[in-house]
């Protein structure tokens, strides 16, 4: 499930949303353009998230615990629940109290994770020197301890995902060359989300354009920049949960548009391979460059 929701996100195939910029491309062949767009998912996919993916593994850092302030509001929390075999699966609801004894939450109970990771220990304390005792509640998003105090966060050791995961792997495995490894992962997170707020802003200012005129133009860019501000002040898990949506509801009817294109787009992927335009397209390039040499 994790794997087709981030790969999605990631090349977007199948969404018809890269096609709207491609579209845009002046071209004598079509399937030129759609050869192009091929590399797209290769090369962010197949390289890049595969060689993010070894840098995690190879560093040791994929199971690994890291002190962490644990919010119960926060979107990065949840509750799990441990099967017989040591695993552990999301729970169906969320429990009305988890009892906690010395840090230690109830086995055989729902208990506190962090990104869907149970958390081994508690404590009430950044230097997690005392341990936790009493019940979480996450109806109330908080924990009462046994003398009565309550807490709105806890702390313990706890996995890393998504990019603070990246830049601990990042820090770790270049740590011989120095403390700047992480520093890679924020400039790439930067830039990837400038550029991925201005392409979909293209694709959604050309599709409000088609669908209801010109008029729907600034409405849309008010929506789109309230849509940013809310994306960075609610919860990670509500953002990822909305985009999936979003994403889902995209790609039936593309998916239908393609299936229903499918012999045309054979036809003239068929057409381009045999004619082999490219060839000819070279030999003009050499003859216009040979041109201009003797002038």
């Amino acid at each position: 499930m994790w794997g087709v929701r981030r790969g999605l996100f990631s090349n977007e195939a199948g969404q018809g949303s890269a096609p709207i910029a491609h579209a845009a491309a002046k071209t004598d062949e079509p399937v030129s353009e759609g050869v192009v767009a091929l590399l797209e998912p290769f090369i962010d996919t197949i390289v890049i998230c595969t060689m993010t993916g070894l840098i995690i593994l190879m560093t040791g850092v994929w199971d690994a615990t890291f002190p962490t302030e644990l919010q119960f509001s926060g979107g990065d929390s949840s509750y799990v629940s441990v099967t017989e075999d040591g695993g552990m699966k999301a729970a169906e609801q969320r429990p009305e109290r988890i009892r906690v004894a010395d840090g230690i939450q109830e086995a055989g109970a729902v208990q506190l994770a962090w990104h869907e990771v149970a958390v081994a220990k508690l404590f009430v304390d950044a230097e997690q020197t005392i341990p936790f005792s009493g019940v979480i509640l996450p109806g109330e998003n908080q924990a009462q301890g046994n003398d009565g105090q309550h807490h709105s966060v806890l702390y313990g050791d706890a996995v890393e995902a998504g990019a603070p995961l990246t830049q601990i792997a990042f820090q770790r495995g270049l740590s011989p060359l120095g403390n700047w490894g992480q520093y890679i992962v924020i400039l790439s997170v930067l830039l990837f989300g400038i550029s991925t707020a201005i392409s979909w802003s293209y694709y959604g200012d050309r599709c409000a354009s088609y669908l209801f005129g010109a008029k729907a133009l600034l409405p849309f860019k008010i929506a789109y920049v309230i849509a940013h501000f809310l994306g960075a002040i609610i919860g990670l898990a509500v953002v990822w949960t909305m985009g999936d949506v979003a994403l889902g509801i995209v790609i039936f009817p593309n998916l239908i548009a393609l299936i229903l294109l499918s012999g045309t787009v054979a036809r003239d992927t068929d057409s381009y391979f045999e004619r082999k335009p490219w060839l000819k397209n070279a030999e003009d390039h050499r003859r216009w460059v040979e041109s201009h040499k003797k002038h």
